[in-house]
């Protein structure tokens, strides 16, 4: 008699998913896209309505995905099932990066403004 040989039935490999830090998150999401975005459009020229308008923008997409950002971080800490504290910490983190973005965003709109004035006042001398 001849023994058999036995095929372990292995189970399919799962697929490893890269987890992406909450740190990673913030840092990207509140600091390095406003900073790009407020570099790519920024006036390096003379100021023009044009001009005005395109960093004025630039400032509120950049806070917008800054507050965007946040709730993403606050978001996968519950769902990674952290501790109470961790969440609780990173709900009054969200609050404070949403309640800055949103004094910046209002700070913006104060600026183009002024800019707006500015603008209108050279216009005025140079006519």
């Amino acid at each position: 008699m001849t023994a058999q040989p036995s095929v372990e039935l292995i189970p399919p490999a799962r697929r490893q998913r890269r987890r992406i830090s909450r740190g990673t998150v913030l840092l990207v999401g509140v600091v390095l896209i406003p900073m790009a975005l407020s570099i790519a459009f920024n006036s390096y020229g003379p100021l023009t309505v044009d001009s005005a308008l395109r960093m004025a923008f630039a400032t509120v997409a950049g806070q917008t995905v800054a507050i965007i950002s946040a709730i993403a971080a606050l978001v996968l800490t519950v769902r990674r099932r952290y501790a109470w504290p961790a969440i609780v910490a990173f709900a009054i983190i969200t609050a404070v990066i949403t309640t800055w973005a949103f004094g910046t965003i209002a700070a913006a709109g104060d600026t183009l403004l002024d800019r707006f004035e500015l603008i209108a006042e050279v216009d005025e001398l140079n006519n």
